[in-house]
């Protein structure tokens, strides 16, 4: 197998890179309408991560990922390790990265960025998850500016 590959995905989104960011890295709540954060599991203000369990749709299948959340405040950067879930039954590992990079006063770009091992060479990248994250990114965006 090809060990660890990366896929990456860059988004423009219409506000500033701070309320992206502190919206990216709360805790639970539904952040969209595919998208429910159900627990927290353990969270640790001194190393500023946590354990999750999200339930989310993607491809028209409800799906659940238990992860290891980080948050970089300094960077604007928020991790996401996949401990167990749905994501790895193809995967031996799963990881995303958000960073959040300002473009200007208004706009900000989201810069997701995957690391990924398939279990297998017949595994497809994980390319339908990247589409998913393309559609939250753009329904969390619509729903933080009707919020103004």
């Amino acid at each position: 197998m090809a060990g660890v590959q990366t896929l990456e995905l860059e988004i423009q989104v219409n506000m500033t890179a701070d309320r992206f960011f502190n919206t990216s890295k709360k805790k639970e709540g539904n952040f969209t309408d595919k998208t429910e954060a159900v627990s927290v599991h353990r969270d640790d203000p001194e190393s500023n991560s946590s354990i999750q369990i999200w339930n989310f749709i993607v491809d028209g299948k409800m799906e659940q990922i238990k992860e290891k959340i980080e948050v970089d405040e300094e960077n604007k950067s928020v991790s996401f390790l996949a401990l167990e879930g749905d994501v790895l039954k193809q995967y031996k590992s799963y990881k995303i990265t958000l960073d959040v990079v300002p473009k200007d006063d208004q706009v900000c770009i989201a810069k997701w960025t995957w690391e990924y091992e398939k279990l297998n060479n017949d595994v497809p990248p994980p390319t339908r998850y990247t589409a998913f994250v393309a559609d939250y990114t753009r329904d969390l965006e619509t729903r933080l500016l009707s919020e103004s």
